[in-house]
């Protein structure tokens, strides 16, 4: 079935669970750089599992990209965390410009441009939550010169993981918010149609 054809007023778990996680697999890819994408709890679960990438030889920098907080956007949050978790300061990249997913994959290409010229980036190891991780996912694949390979490296966070986010109000409310979320990026253009 094709994500178009689904309504987004009628999922059912399982669709949701396709939707979201199904082959969201982190193959251990190493990278030449890891792209972490902001919220607010990103510090909490998407750089560790960022900085152990890093500190297992997968990428020589970090790219911290957010900024939907305020007064300090996310990005720098991240950078922060990141550094009190071992990572040179000078091996961290931040972008702070973006407020949504579609901005931090262009603010950050920008980033990169800047750091390394794009056309020397070959592989972006791509850090989100996994119920957020299928829609980057086509978002940067979309977005990123096709030269580009992302890789997910997908962060457990507490309520909506493949094997809990059914379990509770909150879980299911932001794992069914995603799910719409994929659905209307597809069905409005923000990238092509895929079988789930």
């Amino acid at each position: 079935m094709l994500v178009s054809q689904l309504t987004e007023e009628q999922l059912t778990d399982e669709q949701i669970q396709r939707l979201l996680f199904d082959g969201i697999v982190d193959g251990g890819q190493q990278a030449d750089c890891i792209l972490v994408l902001g919220s607010r709890k990103a510090v909490e679960y998407r750089v560790p599992v960022a900085v152990t990438a890093y500190r297992a030889g997968r990428a020589p920098r970090l790219l911290m990209s957010g900024g939907a907080m305020e007064p300090i956007p996310e990005a720098e949050w991240m950078r922060q965390k990141a550094v009190e978790l071992g990572v040179p300061d000078e091996n961290i990249l931040v972008e702070s410009q973006s407020r949504n997913t579609v901005e931090n994959m262009l603010y950050s290409l920008v980033t990169l441009q800047r750091a390394f010229w794009l056309n020397r980036v070959h592989s972006i190891l791509l850090v989100t939550t996994a119920c957020h991780m299928r829609r980057s996912l086509h978002i940067a694949r979309y977005l990123f010169p096709a030269h580009i390979k992302v890789y997910p490296c997908p962060a457990l966070d507490r309520n909506t993981r493949p094997d809990n986010w059914m379990l509770t109000e909150k879980g299911r409310q932001r794992a069914t918010a995603e799910a719409q979320n994929i659905i209307r990026c597809v069905k409005n253009g923000v990238f092509p149609d895929f079988a789930i």
